[in-house]
């Protein structure tokens, strides 16, 4: 397939069935990516800005306002796997939700999947550049709702990713 990079509702889009089975998955990809070797997080950027025009859109009338903006890099055995932009609006991270804001080198998965869990309710993807300029590469991006209050999660899967998953499951 070749890069595009507007995002799309994934049942638009005719997926390969690996990349379908990863980017369709309702479950944590922190925990799918453990099974595959040593699991750290990378934290590369930490802000307080208003979101992307687009990113307010998807986030509704709470994505309007200023949020935690967070980047980092998914690695396995130290080989990074994904690049992941979360958007918490500061409206979300209120009252139960404030440690979402203070993940650090903690994996936001294993927060959105704690009970009460998260619920993904939207899912776009795309193939395109990763923010490093890795391309093309397969990205999602999952509108969650945790308590009551939305916050997006945008994931780009790198090639490395798919080179250890075929790699593993010969």
């Amino acid at each position: 397939m070749r890069a595009d990079a507007r995002w799309r509702p994934q049942e638009q889009l005719s997926l390969p069935p690996l990349v379908r089975d990863w980017l369709a998955d309702p479950g944590s990809l922190t925990a799918r990516l453990r099974l595959y070797g040593a699991f750290r997080v990378v934290p590369r950027e930490d802000r307080i800005i208003r979101p992307t025009l687009a990113e307010q859109q998807l986030l509704g009338r709470i994505g309007r306002g200023r949020a935690l903006v967070r980047e980092v890099t998914l690695l396995v055995d130290e080989e990074p796997m994904v690049e992941a932009r979360s958007v918490l609006p500061l409206a979300s991270l209120r009252g139960p939700n404030r440690g979402l804001a203070h993940m650090g080198s903690r994996s936001l998965g294993s927060e959105l999947y704690r009970r009460p869990m998260a619920r993904r309710d939207r899912v776009w993807v795309r193939h395109g550049a990763a923010p490093s300029g890795q391309t093309p590469c397969w990205g999602r991006q999952s509108r969650f709702i945790k308590r009551g209050r939305p916050l997006l999660v945008t994931e780009h899967f790198l090639p490395a990713l798919w080179r250890r998953v075929e790699d593993m499951d010969r």
